[in-house]
Formats: structure tokens, C-alpha cells, sequence
């Protein structure tokens, strides 16, 4: 299985070293035995036979459609959905990540795939003949079975604390998942999806613990990493995999509820253990880590938030076991305004046991104390999608300072935030 990986590998380099193709003008596609037009002549990139996509899926009776926004496409047919993005040598064929040998280029404005890809995935027989120039597809016959599974991108993490799981973001064994799994730990072993354990060095590259990330770096090749996607739509359907309560790789379906840079809200299921596991959209591909709940509520992080975390620590996994935490301020306060409140949502900062919330009617006032009339005291809690709601009956602006408290003692107090009258 290495040796397939390190070939594949291999062959992705030489793709970039060597990008001027070769037009092969007397290449001849049929389909059933008849000569098929195309838009534009097959092309030989590196020994790679590369077809018009939409020339050959459509009459195999797939439909296919172009996203201008992240130049993906989508072909599909009854039994088959096909997701691939251009440059990209990841695709999806019914949810399940698989590697290609080229990846989709736009040549003359036209969409180019690998014609090992259409053969393996389309459900049609296809053959190259390289004595002829010959491209032959006939019509029938099964997909093969994917090289791999997204459940294959996501491991499970024993820690000498606790139990989570982790994200795979590259072939040479970097690894995402919550600073909560991590967290005080001394020792950590990984178990893959095939059920390989993995006890070597791991060392700490990436900590954003305030957001509940952490970054794993292990010595280990041929790893199958996650593709991410930063476009998240409410409403669309997920699917979360992590290890819950110690179950490896179990798979939970939902929707998305809603999301803002630093949350996704879900209705898939997440449970102990859960953490640090992935949340796909139904293409296979990667939008967020999954984090937390509370009641019916279940939230990840956008895999895009992972991802921007400064890789430029170096602290063995034993390190963890002194490494001290303090919150700080609450970051990325937003508010909106409707019927006459004003709602307010922040990044949630993990391990606050509370928050207090001021407000003044100038910058450098006086800031009084806002109560919470719910619970009668002064704690306000994150929620989703408003931590709490303000009207102000006079219609006058006023300034907002939010406080993150621990263990009873303010860690640290927002810069003040001015609401202007609506």
C-alpha cells in the first residue's frame, strides 16, 4: 500500500515539474464503436491520456455541471455523483475520497480529466490503444471500488488523559484536532482506519488553544490527507466522523444549521471522543472539525480556521503535560440588529466558564454590569446563534465590553465596541 502511495506520489511531482502538454491531434475517441466528436483533441501530458470531460461523461448519460466560484464540477447519473475540483488531484465519487493520477486541468477553456479517472469511476469499460491513438469506451459494466475512504482521513487519538480524534491534513503525517485532547498529556498513540497504531514521536507544530486547536506532526508517509473546502451552505447535508465513546470511525449524518468564521452549527450527532473528528459536505470533502455540543447542538470548527493556525512550534507531545493555558478576551465579537435588539455572537472561548458584559454610553464611561434576568445573576453563557440580546428603549448607541471568566476571576476584557442607534 506505501509503495502504491509513494508511485502516485511520484507521478503528482513529475506533473509539476513537466506542465506543457502535448496535443495529440490524431487521437481518435469512440463510444460503442463509433468515432465520438469532441470539443477539443484528447491531450498526452506525461504520458497521461487527458479527454473533455463534459464530451465523454454526457453521452454516458451523466449530467455535468460547473461551479465558476471554486472551479469545481459535478457529474452524476442515477447511481453515480463525481466531484472534482481543477488542479486538484482529489476527488470524490459517492462521498468517498479518491486519489487521481492527473488532476482536472482547463485547456482552451475546456475541461480536461484524466482518462484513467473515467475509466475506473464511470461505470463504462474504456481503453487506450497506444499504437492506434485509440481511445474506446463501451458503454456498461460497475465503478470500481474508490482506493480509499474519507473515514481513512480520520484517526483515532488515545491520550494518557483522554480520547479523541484527529484529522489527517497531509501525506507526511500532519494531524489536526482539539487542544482539548491534548490538553496536561504526557503520552499519545494514533490508531489509523485500518486499524494500524501508530506509537512513535509526535510533536506539537500548532496551537491556537484559546480557538481549541492543535496541530500534531508524526513520522509517517503515505497518509491519506483530507481535501478542504472553505464554502459552507446552511442547510446542506454533513456528515461527522470521529471515534465517539471510543467507537473508531463512526459516521453521523445531519445538516448544517448555520455557521460564522469561528462555528459550524449541526444537527449530525457528536458525542465524547468526537472531538477532533472531521465534518464532510456530501462531496467527501473536508469543512470543519468537529468540537463540541450541548443540548441539541452540535458545533466544528471551519476547516478553514484549522488550516490558518502558524505552524512554528516544536514541543513534544510530552510537553503538553506543563504547558500552561489562560484565556483571554473574547475575539471576533459581531452583532446584529433585529426588532429592535441587537444580538451578539463571539468566537467561544474554551475552558470560560462564563462571560461578563458591560456597556457604556461613551467609549470612556462608566460601564455598568448587565444582568441576566434568566438566571438573576451576572453570568452569560455562549450559544448559538446568539449569546445574548440587548434593546436598548432610549434608541441612543452605546459602547460593549465583553469579559471571559474562569474559576471566578476575569482572564481578560474585550476592547470596547460602539453599537450605533438603529
Amino acid at each position: 500500500m506505501r509503495k502504491i502511495k509513494y508511485s502516485i506520489l511520484l507521478g503528482l511531482l513529475l506533473l509539476l515539474w513537466s506542465t506543457v502538454p502535448a496535443f495529440a491531434k490524431d487521437v481518435t475517441v469512440q463510444l460503442d464503436g463509433n468515432v465520438l466528436s469532441c470539443r477539443h483533441d484528447p491531450v498526452i501530458e506525461n504520458d497521461r491520456v487527458l479527454v473533455p470531460m463534459r464530451d465523454i461523461m454526457e453521452p454516458l448519460g451523466y449530467e455535468v455541471v460547473w461551479n465558476e466560484k471554486d472551479r469545481s464540477i459535478v457529474a452524476k447519473d442515477a447511481d453515480t455523483n463525481m466531484y472534482l475540483t481543477i488542479n486538484n488531484a482529489y476527488a470524490t465519487v459517492n462521498n468517498t475520497q479518491v486519489v487521481l493520477d492527473a488532476a482536472p486541468r482547463i485547456i482552451d477553456d475546456i475541461t480536461m480529466v484524466a482518462l484513467r479517472f473515467v475509466a475506473d469511476y464511470s461505470g463504462a469499460s474504456v481503453t487506450w490503444d497506444p499504437k492506434t491513438y485509440t481511445v474506446s469506451i463501451e458503454r456498461g459494466g460497475a465503478p470500481s471500488t474508490p482506493e480509499y475512504t474519507t473515514a481513512d482521513s480520520v484517526v483515532y487519538i488515545q491520550t494518557n488523559k483522554i480520547q479523541g480524534s484527529g484529522i489527517v491534513l497531509s501525506e507526511d503525517g500532519l494531524i489536526a484536532t482539539n487542544f482539548h485532547v491534548i490538553e496536561n498529556a504526557s503520552t499519545a498513540q494514533i490508531i489509523f482506519n485500518d486499524g494500524t497504531i501508530y506509537a512513535g514521536g509526535i510533536t506539537v507544530v500548532g496551537l491556537d488553544p484559546q480557538a481549541d486547536i492543535a496541530l500534531l506532526q508524526i513520522d509517517k508517509q503515505g497518509l491519506h490527507p483530507v481535501t478542504p473546502s472553505y464554502t459552507i451552505t446552511a442547510g446542506e447535508k454533513v456528515t461527522a466522523i470521529g471515534s465517539p465513546k471510543g467507537k473508531r470511525n463512526v459516521s453521523s449524518t445531519g445538516t448544517v444549521n448555520g455557521y460564522t468564521d469561528d462555528i459550524i452549527s449541526m444537527t449530525a450527532p457528536i458525542a465524547h471522543g468526537s472531538s477532533g473528528g472531521g465534518l464532510f459536505n456530501a462531496a467527501g470533502q473536508v469543512i470543519g472539525m468537529c468540537s463540541s455540543y450541548s443540548e441539541n447542538q452540535y458545533f466544528a470548527i471551519p476547516i478553514e480556521k484549522v488550516l490558518a493556525v502558524h505552524r512554528t512550534m516544536n514541543l513534544p507531545i510530552s510537553g503538553m503535560k506543563n504547558y500552561v493555558y489562560q484565556p483571554s478576551a473574547p475575539r471576533n465579537i459581531t452583532y446584529t440588529t433585529e426588532n429592535g435588539y441587537t444580538y451578539f455572537i463571539w468566537e467561544p472561548v474554551y475552558d470560560a466558564d462564563y462571560y461578563y458584559i458591560y456597556i457604556a454610553s461613551e467609549e470612556g464611561g462608566n460601564y455598568q454590569q448587565v444582568k441576566n434576568t434568566t438566571l438573576n445573576n451576572n453570568q452569560w453563557y455562549w450559544n448559538y446563534p446568539h449569546a445574548f440580546g440587548i434593546s436598548m428603549t432610549n434608541n441612543q448607541g452605546f459602547y460593549i465590553r465583553i469579559a471571559t471568566v474562569r474559576d471566578g476571576v476575569v482572564c481578560g476584557t474585550s476592547n470596547p465596541i460602539y453599537v450605533p442607534a438603529k
